[in-house]
């Protein structure tokens, strides 16, 4: 679908290397080629493109003295409108790609640390449980920050600059006449997890009712999920930048505007996508906004923090737990007639699906399964399992995940003398084959919104053990839900997992508990049905 927006043609000598590229290369190609195509309408213009090494993402734009291309297109842009670059300039474009073995996990971003920085990984090393405690100080503070009211647009001197450049901004022109009816997607990146699967979801169900996906990337990746066939006949747009954070860009945003028939749009953790809603109010006043909303992050409320400072411009707000709806209704002061509570089941769900009883032959088994990241506490799930092997206990775990917390994980694995009890698996191997395989899922997040892994593991026939984060007590109660704060974690974890593992009886009516939860939350409107009946309104 990205020939909608651009016609390649390879220079001399430079087909071969185009035909050599992985289906991921080329996806990735294809997604920043469509992103120059929609900021230079009209134009022609030459491409290099490099291929990075094992630690480099995929850029839309690198220096020409940082540049050594493997193949050259040329490139004529079949978008319209106003565009964002003078005609003429720039004609010769530098990107890069990624090499074809890249994967998010080797793609980490290396930059020289300071001295709090090596002093936190030595602690992270050496003193998990010390750092976690320290950890519970900040989080304290930062959930104190958000207890209150944030500021709403075009309010507060954060949103100064916004409100001042939408009321500076040129109107942007109409879409071509005739133009397919089009929902514009909103993504964090396109990899592993949660939200991505169930933003991936719903741009199936908009192809399924006869919409153009536009879909627009706005972190670093290589985006491993580019080639999944839901996004097949889509346009896929992938954004990236340097530094901390993806910059203010309108003008994609108006970009995407003249170009497409927007019916709707759909807003799936997307930093750039909130910042641009203010725009599209000014030059699309009738274009309809959903959000869907997963966790509050501590720090500034994150994404449900956004959707609170800009709900101005969104008409719903789409909630997967009653935490949050909480948070926003009680504490944000939404009105609660443009929330929606609709849970995620539908990913996951499976009533049909019996306790799985432990074979005789099979060591009590636990699993972590997540990204490797600070949010989800690999350290503390290896903590606990180091905790469990030096009290004597039976034990094996599964860590199923990849992440920046890699080098750490490993670390730890050398440090407790792990090897022999932990098995790493990665994204290779299915999370269905890990639950089947486990007794137990425990979930060590130090914050979530109400996970799919728990529906999952359920589904699965196995129990949930999990601190208490989140809305994880939607389905998580009694004794297998545990502090939040590593070591009371890991002491009451110890404790429960003797008792489950001496006890198959102990074991399924733990699981019976949280399948009788799971089917009394299924009863909500699930998201899938929600999101269908939203598209379905804006065919009309």
């Amino acid at each position: 679908m990205q020939q909608e927006l651009t016609r390649v043609t390879p220079e001399s000598g430079s087909a071969d290397a185009l035909d050599r590229l992985t289906d991921l290369q080329r996806a990735q190609l294809d997604g920043i080629l469509a992103l120059h195509a929609l900021r230079s309408p009209g134009e022609a213009f030459t491409v290099g493109v490099s291929i990075g090494d094992l630690t480099q993402v995929p850029l839309a734009t690198i220096d020409a003295t940082d540049a050594d291309p493997q193949f050259t297109l040329r490139v004529q842009s079949r978008a319209v409108g106003t565009g964002s670059t003078p005609p003429g300039s720039a004609m010769v474009r530098q990107i890069r790609i990624g090499h074809p073995d890249a994967t998010p996990a080797t793609t980490r971003p290396v930059a020289p640390l300071s001295p709090a920085r090596r002093v936190y990984r030595a602690l992270e090393r050496t003193a998990p449980t010390v750092l976690d405690r320290a950890r519970e100080v900040i989080m304290g503070r930062r959930e104190r920050a958000i207890s209150a009211p944030l500021p709403r647009y075009p309010n507060g001197p954060e949103n100064a600059e916004i409100a001042g450049a939408v009321a500076d901004a040129t109107p942007a022109a109409a879409a071509p006449e005739g133009a397919r009816p089009a929902i514009l997607f909103g993504l964090h990146w396109l990899q592993t997890g949660g939200a991505e699967r169930w933003a991936i979801e719903t741009v199936q169900m908009a192809k399924d009712q006869g919409f153009l996906p536009v879909v627009v990337t706005d972190q670093n990746s290589v985006h491993p999920w580019l080639t999944r066939p839901e996004l097949a006949d889509c346009v896929v747009v992938t954004t990236s930048f340097d530094g901390s954070e993806p910059p203010q860009d309108p003008d994609l945003l108006r970009a995407v505007v003249e170009n497409f028939d927007l019916r709707g749009v759909v807003v799936h953790h997307s930093y750039w996508l909130y910042r641009a809603l203010p725009f599209l109010r000014a030059w699309r006043p009738e274009v309809p906004v959903v959000d869907s909303l997963h966790i509050v992050e501590y720090l500034g409320g994150g994404y449900p923090g956004l959707a609170v400072r800009f709900d101005e411009c969104i008409d719903r707000h789409h909630t997967i737990s009653p935490e949050l709806d909480r948070w926003l209704t009680e504490v944000q002061g939404i009105d609660p007639a443009a929330i929606t509570m609709a849970p995620l089941t539908a990913l996951t769900v499976d009533a049909a699906r019996e306790f799985a009883p432990r074979t005789a032959d099979r060591v009590f088994t636990i699993a972590y399964v997540g990204r490797l990241s600070r949010q989800k506490r690999p350290d503390v799930f290896l903590t606990l399992v180091h905790r469990l092997v030096r009290a004597g206990v039976p034990i094996r775990a599964i860590l199923h995940g990849d992440g920046e917390l890699a080098p750490l994980v490993t670390a730890l694995l050398e440090r407790y003398r792990l090897h022999d009890v932990v098995e790493q698996r990665f994204e290779d191997v299915p999370v269905a084959q890990t639950l089947a395989d486990s007794d137990l899922l425990v979930v060590t997040s130090i914050n979530e919104g109400l996970t799919l892994t728990t529906f999952e593991a359920v589904a699965a026939g196995v129990p949930v053990l999990s601190a208490d984060v989140g809305s994880q007590r939607t389905i998580v109660q009694g004794p297998l839900l545990l502090p939040r704060p590593g070591g009371p974690f890991s002491r009451r974890a110890e404790a429960e997992i003797r008792r489950l593992a001496a006890s198959e009886s102990e074991r399924e009516s733990a699981w019976a508990a949280q399948r009788d939860r799971v089917a009394a939350f299924a009863r909500h409107d699930d998201a899938h049905h929600m999101m269908k009946e939203q598209f379905a309104q804006w065919q009309g």
